[in-house]
């Protein structure tokens, strides 16, 4: 007749229970590891997203303010279009607080309007509405803004380029008002040339993200155009 020591038995049996929950924790950790990682990539990949959508905004609004200018002047022939400090010709402000004075600051309405603040009205909203979800893409929090900023005057030599964009565009404007992407110079006694900068700034969807991108227009237009 065998004996048996019912001692050793118990001793093993909870050895085996210790050995199984040290497991069951080590398995635990590493999901719930694995689980943290997958949230954070989710969170990331949420957030690369809405700063897409944010920068898509400014872009937007860039093109809106190139547009614009090249517009205004085709459309008056070559219209003297400088800033004032309060934008109060076309909603184009001056470069510094006082016009030509580099000491009195930069404007004021364009520090307002670089800011993640939506309360300011110194911006002009794009035409298009970026708020709603369409076939296109996804909804942005609010519309896009972009403020014109005039730099400066340059008189250049007829018929000679008088100068490019370090961003944006370049565009002149002859005595029929009709614009090209660069190239001669167009007529009358002289060429103007003026540049400008543009400002934009987007939200994303959730509003989170803020985007913040500017552009050098300048546009070469004749001193004294005729119709």
């Amino acid at each position: 007749m065998k004996n048996i020591n019912m001692k050793t038995m118990k001793q093993q049996e909870g050895a085996a229970l210790a050995v199984g929950l040290i497991f069951l924790v080590i398995i635990t950790l590493i999901g719930y590891t694995g689980m943290k990682s997958t949230m954070l990539q989710e969170k990331m990949a949420a957030g690369l997203h809405n700063r897409s959508l944010a920068n898509a905004g400014a872009h937007s609004a860039l093109r809106e303010g190139e547009k614009f200018l090249y517009n205004l002047v085709d459309n008056t022939n070559g219209v003297k279009a400088t800033g004032t400090p309060n934008g109060d010709l076309f909603n184009i402000y001056s470069m510094y607080q006082r016009v030509g004075d580099p000491t009195s600051g930069e404007n004021v309405f364009a520090q307002a309007f670089k800011t993640n603040d939506w309360s300011t009205v110194n911006g002009t909203q794009t035409a298009k509405n970026y708020t709603t979800i369409t076939e296109e893409g996804a909804a942005l929090k609010v519309q896009p803004e972009y403020i014109i900023q005039h730099l400066r005057s340059t008189n250049v030599i007829p018929g000679v380029f008088g100068g490019s964009s370090t961003s944006g565009g370049t565009h002149e404007f002859g005595d029929n008002g009709a614009g090209s992407g660069g190239g001669g110079g167009g007529g009358g006694t002289g060429n103007v040339q003026d540049t400008y900068l543009i400002t934009a700034k987007s939200r994303s969807g959730d509003g989170n993200s803020f985007a913040i991108s500017q552009t050098v227009y300048t546009v070469v237009s004749s001193s004294s155009p005729t119709n």
